[in-house]
């Protein structure tokens, strides 16, 4: 029963360290309206041991600082919905155009535990963020890819 007890409490005390060890990671992307439509300008990634609400309010209020003509502050963090998605970072770009000849710069982030799985996370990201986008059309780029 002792070593029960014992070994609960080590486990306990392990999962806090490890959550408290956590690395929260937060991509801030700007957006403009144009004359066409809307198009991304640039991004700022954010890390560190807070946590990614407040990674999340510091990267929309210093982006909006810095650059105060962009419109829109988006973000997404490596934590979906209370599940954390680790500490691989990678975030593509691609041009789109239209049919009206506009053309629309957009960015994806993904987040995972391998390279391989936080690229197909930053497809499906920037898939959503831009439906006319298609990997077979359009293609992709990678603009940053690192481990935290």
């Amino acid at each position: 029963m002792k070593k029960m007890v014992f070994m609960s409490v080590i486990t306990l005390l392990l999962g806090l360290t490890v959550k408290a060890q956590q690395t929260n990671i937060v991509v801030a992307i700007a957006k403009k309206s144009t004359s066409c439509n809307s198009t991304d300008l640039g991004y700022k990634v954010y890390y560190g041991s807070s946590s990614s609400y407040d990674l999340n309010k510091k990267a929309k209020v210093d982006v909006k600082r810095m650059c105060p003509d962009w419109d829109n502050v988006e973000s997404k963090n490596n934590e979906d919905w209370g599940t954390y998605m680790g500490t691989y970072m990678v975030i593509i770009s691609t041009t789109t155009t239209n049919s009206s000849g506009c053309k629309r710069d957009s960015y994806g982030v993904g987040f995972g535990t391998s390279s391989n799985s936080a690229l197909n996370n930053a497809k499906k990201h920037l898939n959503g963020r831009n439906w006319s986008w298609s990997e077979s059309k359009y293609g992709y780029r990678i603009v940053a890819e690192k481990r935290y």
